[in-house]
């Protein structure tokens, strides 16, 4: 079956198909990364951060060219999409410093001692091992910085990875450019191509997941997919490693003293945050509960122009943005301030909001919390700051937790909270706002199932290296054989 690409702003077709990956393909591909890792994973660390260096430089030098392909594909903005780009080589970069500077990599080295255990020991040297070609699934929403050369792809490449690209149907030119440009800069490095290949279609998918010399996954998307895929990593006959980061609804606790002293700044600021990108965005917050007496409802809708579209990536994306919304808004207590709409031509939709007291939420809270991907978010009015934490304690993993609150007057409360927050995200904010996910060795972008199907590992910054090597201890060998 082909792969269409079309524009999203008026839905109409922008070139030719492109036929999907057979069976065959999948498997020729496969059986090329895995010839191919075997030299990979032996290059010195210094050796492969050159190689993340000259893909980046490559990716800089037709930035142009591949934001403006990019938002033909995408619509996302050909200024967002220029900054994303320079967010990838950003990517690259830091995980090529990170190599040379060898501290993630360090190895552990135990000297030997004399003498029976547990006094006597063996000479041990604990080192890092890449786990073997990986399967990358990129996503839609950040077609450059989480897409086909995006963080899991840069961090598996700097493990000693090869790499196996889904390309994302949501931007097949755009996939093909840059899995080009990127495997020019390998050979110009002096490398085969092969450490970075490419399949197409919705079938590979799966076959790649399943196919045995795949070591591992790494998955940027839907929690429907992304469980899908879990499922067959975790079935196959030797388990792998499956890094899927879902999304979540993002939850923002607004406490009395901050919706008094900040209501307007803070209802301001949340929907900047959840229109966002079309609110495509896996740390958009969906929820936010606020003190029934205040009037942050209106002082939201002040803030959003009921007139306006945001264009939603694909055709699926907007069907199943509008049934989401339409669900939740049928479960009881659930009022509508403003249904979104469709635009009458393309993908796009206008921006909604919703809201349901904190009684009515909890009685429903799993449908009702239910992930509207897209510019629309839920009001959840509370009546006293003891069902804040009732709230906290029952809802799923998530990304981001954020809070909005005055810092000396809620700081009991804050405890409260994050004692029970800390449990259940991956990363917590005060006084900011979930979308925006800095490159860096602290970040944490993962977080307790279903915001990620792994809690350990994150996929953003520079410990998402670490998810695609394993530890090896090797006992009284000489540095030679190491």
């Amino acid at each position: 079956m082909p792969t269409q690409s079309i524009d999203p702003k008026t839905g109409t077709k922008l070139a030719d198909p492109i036929i999907d990956s057979a069976a065959s393909e999948v498997e020729e591909v496969v059986t090329r990364s895995a010839a191919a890792f075997i030299d990979w994973s032996e290059v010195a660390a210094k050796e492969r951060a050159s190689v993340l260096e000259q893909i980046a430089t490559a990716l800089d030098s037709n930035v142009d060219e591949l934001a403006k392909l990019a938002d033909q594909e995408t619509a996302l903005g050909v200024a967002r999409l220029v900054g994303e780009v320079a967010r990838t080589t950003f990517q690259l970069r830091l995980f090529a410093s990170e190599l040379k500077k060898g501290e993630l990599l360090k190895e552990d080295l135990d000297e030997k001692i004399e003498g029976a255990p547990p006094q006597g020991r063996p000479q041990l040297r604990r080192s890092w091992v890449a786990l073997g070609p990986v399967a990358v699934f990129g996503a839609s929403n950040f077609p450059f910085a989480f897409g086909e050369l995006g963080g899991d792809t840069a961090s598996a490449l700097a493990a000693g990875c090869t790499v196996v690209v889904k390309e994302h149907p949501a931007h097949p030119q755009l996939a093909q450019r840059v899995i080009e440009l990127s495997q020019n800069a390998i050979v110009a490095a002096g490398f085969s191509k092969d450490i970075l290949l490419s399949v197409r279609g919705f079938e590979s998918g799966s076959t790649l997941v399943k196919h045995p010399l795949i070591s591992a996954c790494g998955f940027t998307g839907s929690q429907v997919a992304g469980k899908a895929l879990f499922n067959l990593a975790v079935a196959r006959e030797n388990p792998i490693p499956f890094y899927g980061e879902l999304g979540s609804i993002n939850p923002v606790f607004v406490t009395e003293n901050a919706a008094k002293n900040r209501g307007s700044e803070i209802a301001s600021g949340f929907v900047g945050s959840f229109t966002l990108g079309a609110g495509q965005f896996c740390t958009k917050p969906s929820l936010i509960l606020v003190p029934a007496a205040s009037d942050f409802e209106a002082e939201a809708l002040k803030a959003i122009d009921p007139l306006s579209f945001s264009t939603l990536l694909t055709p699926e994306i907007q069907a199943k943005f509008l049934k989401d919304v339409a669900l939740v808004n049928s479960k009881t207590g659930v009022k509508t301030l403003l249904a979104p709409k469709p635009k009458a031509d393309g993908f796009g939709v206008s921006i909604g909001l919703m809201s349901v007291s904190v009684e009515d939420f909890l009685a429903n809270l799993h449908e009702i919390s239910h992930e509207c991907f897209g510019p629309v978010a839920l009001v959840i009015n509370y009546q006293n700051e003891a069902q804040l934490t009732r709230v906290a304690a029952q809802l799923d993993g998530a990304l981001v937790t954020t809070f909005q609150a005055e810092v000396t007057q809620d700081q009991e409360l804050l405890k409260q909270l994050v004692k029970i927050a800390k449990h259940r995200a991956g990363r917590l904010v005060l006084n900011g706002w979930p979308t925006g996910v800095a490159v860096t060795r602290a970040q944490h972008h993962g977080g307790p199932y279903p915001a990620s199907t792994n809690v350990l590992h994150t996929s953003v910054g520079s410990y998402s290296m670490m998810r695609y090597l394993r530890p090896i201890s090797y006992q009284d060998f000489p540095n030679e054989l190491i």
